[in-house]
């Protein structure tokens, strides 16, 4: 391992209770002379195996204890294989965290190229054709000179849809009845008894069964005048009554003649 890989990490991984294990039968100075040499080897890879160079590191003597910690390396040099364990582990985790990130920016890079790709398809796609004179090439590729314009058949909407949100029962679809209809809801608006959508549609195939075209606007008109909550036609009796008091008013006036 070259210095320069182990001068990467400034600090290492200090485990307490093993190194108070470790250092148990040491004095103070021997503590003291144990931590600077490991931070040496830390930021050097080793420690010098010169008593002189030793003991400039530790700031005093160096005991026999405190070298027996470090191990000769094939190099000649001193090493504490604890903490080149450590620094391989930082290292290895060091390496994978780089690796992630390698993979991660190489996927954004795959996916934001294959975006770009999608997109200038896209846009090739449905761009037209150019005439040499760079105008767009509108015209349908058969040989009909003057071909015919494709016309879309789109469904009318009647004004019974537009007005009631369903459809007319095909025998009601009149002006009179459609004006019966709009004047009957708005007879039930007022008295708060509207109908949803499903009852009015229920409603108008009731009425279809019910009455003609002719009919439905009267009948509509009698059943207002009464005050009903639905339409019912006119009977023969209710007729009479209306035109009753017609008559009586002409006899009462022909008394006074």
């Amino acid at each position: 391992m070259s210095t320069s890989n182990k001068r990467r990490a400034p600090a290492f991984q200090f485990y307490a209770d093993d190194f108070l294990a470790g250092t148990l039968e040491m004095s103070q100075a021997e503590v003291g002379a144990y931590i600077r040499l490991l931070c040496h080897q830390w930021n050097r890879g080793s420690i010098p195996v010169e008593p002189e160079k030793q003991q400039r590191l530790a700031g005093g003597n160096v005991s026999v204890d405190v070298l027996g910690k470090f191990n000769e390396g094939e190099d000649g040099l001193l090493r504490n294989q604890r903490l080149e364990s450590v620094r391989s582990g930082r290292n290895a985790f060091t390496q994978q965290q780089r690796e992630k990130g390698l993979k991660s920016a190489l996927a954004r890079a795959k996916a934001k190229q294959r975006a770009t790709e999608q997109a200038t398809e896209q846009a090739t796609a449905v761009e037209p054709e150019t005439q040499p004179d760079g105008q767009p090439d509108t015209q349908p590729e058969f040989n009909s000179p003057s071909p015919s314009p494709i016309i879309k058949n789109t469904p009318s909407i009647s004004p019974w849809v537009v007005a009631f949100g369903v459809e007319l029962p095909e025998s009601l679809r009149t002006e009179n009845c459609l004006e019966s209809v709009k004047l009957w809801l708005k007879y039930k608006s007022e008295r708060r008894e509207g109908y949803k959508q499903t009852g009015l549609k229920a409603a108008l195939t009731k009425w279809s069964r019910e009455f003609t075209p002719a009919t439905f606007p009267p009948a509509v008109d009698h059943s207002m005048a009464q005050g009903w909550k639905g339409i019912f036609a006119q009977t023969q009796q209710s007729i009479a009554q209306i035109q009753q008091p017609t008559a009586k008013k002409e006899l009462d006036l022909k008394d006074w003649i």
